[in-house]
């Protein structure tokens, strides 16, 4: 992972980490957001500090200047952090909110080792970029309403979805979830919003190399095999009635890989929700299968 996306991770995981054990909600709205700092800390595994704490209502906090130290040579300043729609109790007695909403700004990276004349430079050099993830639960579905990536330099990339099946109660964020967690757990709604400046070439573009064959040795001849494949792959949309519209766009997008330009968007709405063992044996290769679960899809694509 990159170090922006692991920064992006870092703030979302700051906003979702629970107390080790149950805890007494403070009463005082600038004691309870302090006691919060300390999370983000577990959260990282790193250390955090924090310039100015604010609270915001019942329900929320706004940290300023928030610094994460990973090692001298990296870490990440945040302009602005801010968490809201957070149900105190819960956080105070191990459990993962059921609504919670992340806004982080002005992200940057830093080296607490690096000259100063270096650092300023960085700081002024520098394109912050910023995250937002904003969630709720309810009648055993899990809606992403908002799970954002964007800056001035590489555009953005906005994630929706819908799951049915996750338990919260049952999740503790720090130790993985085992696959009785995800044994029922479906989509029901997923749309991927993406204009690309920069994004994919500056941060996924090497981790994709090293994925494909010949990859890191002849890296244009490996991009351009992945597209034909890629391309020929289109046939099976087609045959499960995807509309051509869609699959057109789907080829233009792949075709201007990797340095597609303008808006993408992406949307599936299966019919009915497709769970997650399901997806699992599409990939065991069967033909008729993966035709049945593309035609329930309800695929939409423009570019």
């Amino acid at each position: 992972m990159t170090r922006i996306f692991s920064a992006a991770a870092v703030i979302v995981a700051a906003g979702i980490a629970p107390l080790a054990q149950a805890a007494p909600v403070p009463t005082d709205p600038v004691q309870r957001c302090r006691d919060l700092i300390p999370l983000i800390g577990k959260a990282t595994e790193e250390d955090a500090t924090v310039g100015k704490v604010t609270p915001l209502g019942d329900s929320g906090c706004r940290y300023t200047d928030l610094q994460i130290t990973i090692s001298q040579y990296q870490g990440w300043v945040v302009g602005s952090l801010t968490v809201d729609r957070i149900d105190f109790k819960r956080f105070y007695t191990d459990r993962l909110p059921l609504t919670l909403s992340v806004h982080a700004e002005g992200i940057r990276f830093f080296a607490p080792a690096m000259p100063a004349a270096t650092a300023y430079q960085m700081k002024l050099v520098q394109k912050p970029v910023e995250v937002s993830f904003d969630y709720d639960y309810d009648a055993d579905v899990l809606t992403i309403r908002d799970a954002t990536f964007r800056g001035d330099r590489i555009g953005h990339i906005t994630v929706t979805a819908a799951l049915r099946g996750p338990n919260l109660d049952q999740i503790a964020v720090d130790t993985p979830p085992g696959d009785k967690a995800f044994a029922g757990l479906s989509l029901q709604s997923l749309t991927v919003d993406f204009d690309n400046q920069g994004m994919l070439e500056g941060y996924a573009l090497l981790p994709a190399l090293s994925a494909l064959p010949d990859g890191e040795t002849d890296p244009e001849g490996a991009v351009a095999a992945a597209k034909l494949q890629a391309m020929a792959a289109l046939v099976v949309l087609s045959t499960a009635g995807v509309p051509p519209d869609s699959v057109a766009a789907l080829g233009r997008f792949i075709q201007a890989m990797p340095q597609p330009r303008g808006p993408f968007r992406l949307s599936i709405a299966p019919q009915p929700a497709l769970a997650l063992t399901e997806l699992m044996e599409a990939e065991s290769g069967d033909p008729a299968k993966l035709l049945a679960l593309v035609k329930r899809l309800n695929l939409t694509a423009s570019y």
